[in-house]
């Protein structure tokens, strides 16, 4: 077992303000530094084309990050943030509809499956002048990887084959376009329903290959499987819907599939079909594989880094850093504060044998 920090940031003003927020939390854990700042600088054409790519979804991020690196007096090319952004994990999630639960409420629940070494270990807070407040998962400081926002729009993600990115061995992307965490920034910032975040994605180029789950305050629930720039809208079909690792909507995929991916969907899909109630869909979550959703084997990039349950008629969520086998879980509506601003993770390593990476 081993312990690592987590850490909880709420963040208010203009973008660039904002942006220097991130900078002084920086200066303040300055062992992170190397997690987001390169040693070498990516070339500055590459930048520009990036930037002039986000600057059409996320315009606020030119503000934010110049306000971030004025306070480092550091030039905006040594971001890992641009790094992984010029063109990600395992996660279990689903939504089951107010209708289907015993107190007539929607609600949206998401194991993320990664590994310390690459994630944030961040919940945080943002409200940022002229767009929606929201609180998330901070994904190398400016992107979101799931998170709701002041209208109770929820949004989660899950790779959907082999996840795509620039470093070593992840999939270089078969077109170009944004990463998942812009995309997830942007449905919160800008988005106060599933169908205006369905419309809002389909106008963008996305290179990541994943799962997009979104729930809203009206009930509503979709998935957006997106696979080398194609992209497939899911709806519930019997009050539910859910993912895991593999495409569900492209059947002529090849390749995508592992042992592990199928066992939790239908471990899932099972429960979701018996109707179970809200509390023992979080169980299925909390839960160690095979007899549930968490696993530990964060060596291999596999094990659960956090897991969430969202309620958006209330506006709520409830946040577990780590698996919540080991620790404990926390509530705060959007928008909101935690009690902290950092405490310690525990992390249990933990091999599931060679049938867990099996293709099927």
């Amino acid at each position: 077992m081993r312990e690592i920090n987590a850490y909880f940031h709420i963040m208010k003003g203009t973008a660039y303000e904002v942006g220097k927020q991130q900078a002084v939390w920086l200066k303040e854990h300055p062992w992170l530094k190397k997690q987001y700042i390169q040693t070498e600088p990516l070339a500055k054409e590459a930048v520009k084309e990036t930037k002039q790519l986000l600057r059409l979804y996320l315009p606020q991020l030119d503000e934010e990050i110049a306000g971030f690196c004025d306070e480092l007096q550091l030039d905006d090319t040594y971001l890992t943030f641009y790094h992984s952004s010029h063109l990600q994990p395992g996660c279990s999630h689903c939504v089951m509809q107010g209708k289907k639960t015993a107190d007539q409420k929607t609600v949206m629940l998401r194991n993320y499956d990664f590994s310390p070494m690459f994630d944030d270990m961040r919940l945080v807070t943002t409200h940022m002048k002229g767009l929606a407040f929201h609180t998330g998962s901070s994904l190398l400081l400016f992107g979101r990887s799931d998170g709701m926002n002041e209208h109770g729009l929820s949004v989660t993600f899950s790779a959907c084959g082999p996840p795509i990115g620039n470093e070593p061995g992840l999939k270089p992307p078969a077109v170009a376009g944004l990463q998942v965490y812009h995309v997830i920034r942007f449905v919160l910032e800008h988005c106060e329903t599933v169908e205006d975040a369905i419309r809002s994605i389909q106008e963008m180029p996305v290179a990541s290959n994943v799962h997009l789950m979104l729930a809203d305050r009206k009930g509503e629930a979709a998935a957006i499987e997106m696979i080398d720039g194609q992209k497939a809208v899911r709806r519930p079909e019997h009050g539910y819907i859910a993912a895991t690792n593999h495409p569900l909507a492209d059947q002529t995929a090849i390749g995508l599939t592992k042992h592990h991916s199928v066992v939790r969907y239908q471990m899932l899909i099972k429960a979701l079909e018996e109707q179970r109630s809200s509390e023992s869909l979080v169980e299925l979550f909390q839960t160690e594989y095979p007899n549930g959703l968490t696993v530990h084997n964060y060596e291999e990039l596999f094990g659960t880094m956090r897991t969430v349950m969202f309620h958006p008629e209330e506006g709520t969520l409830e946040y577990c850093f780590g698996s919540p086998v080991y620790n404990p879980t926390y509530s705060l509506k959007a928008g909101g504060t935690l009690p902290f601003h950092k405490h310690k993770v525990q992390f249990h390593q933990k091999d599931y044998g060679p049938s867990f990476w099996k293709n099927v």
